[in-house]
């Protein structure tokens, strides 16, 4: 039930972000509260599956999507005036690039999920995180650094859509960490 949960939150946070980026004022400002609030549930709903193997980390994974949702809401000014300050919310962009690391290395660890999908998440995390501070330095603009984020928007895709029909796998769920003394 949790990776059905997760993954709807994935697939709800990106579509609301692509419509975001494709709209201006008050249905741009819509669109990014929807991304926020999906994010703001995806960490903690995540969290006890993921303490099992590691616990610091999965609280970082936390941490990090939680400033990506501060960032993201300071972005928007109330919603009579929907104004997204882009500078806010391409810093949200630099949390989420650490949370996306944060969770692939967890999940790539205790295998919940295919080793490949973490693999092509760390991979496709780099040109997102160079894309992100390209634009926030204003060498690119969101248009032109729009290539850059295909790969891990897919990515999650593929998460979601592999969490919402296989779930996470049966063995990998029990396992411990590794030097907790358990096989």
């Amino acid at each position: 039930m949790t990776a059905r949960v997760v993954g709807s939150l994935f697939i709800t946070a990106t579509a609301a972000g692509v419509v975001s980026a494709a709209t201006q004022g008050t249905t741009r400002g819509v669109m990014v509260f929807v991304m926020a609030v999906a994010i703001a549930f995806i960490a903690p709903t995540l969290f006890p599956v993921l303490k099992a193997h590691g616990e610091g980390m999965a609280m970082g994974y936390v941490v990090a999507r939680t400033l990506e949702v501060v960032f993201l809401m300071s972005a928007i000014a109330p919603l009579a005036h929907v104004h997204i300050d882009e500078v806010w919310g391409h810093a949200s962009a630099i949390y989420f690039c650490v949370s996306v690391g944060l969770l692939n290395v967890l999940l790539f660890r205790s295998r919940l999920v295919p080793r490949w999908i973490s693999v092509w998440a760390l991979v496709a995390v780099v040109p997102y995180l160079a894309g992100a501070v390209l634009v926030l330095l204003d060498v690119l603009s969101q248009t032109q650094a729009g290539a850059l984020f295909v790969p891990l928007a897919l990515n999650e895709m593929v998460l979601a859509g592999w969490l919402l029909v296989k779930g996470f796998r049966p063995a990998a769920r029990d396992v411990t960490p590794a030097g907790s003394g358990r096989a």
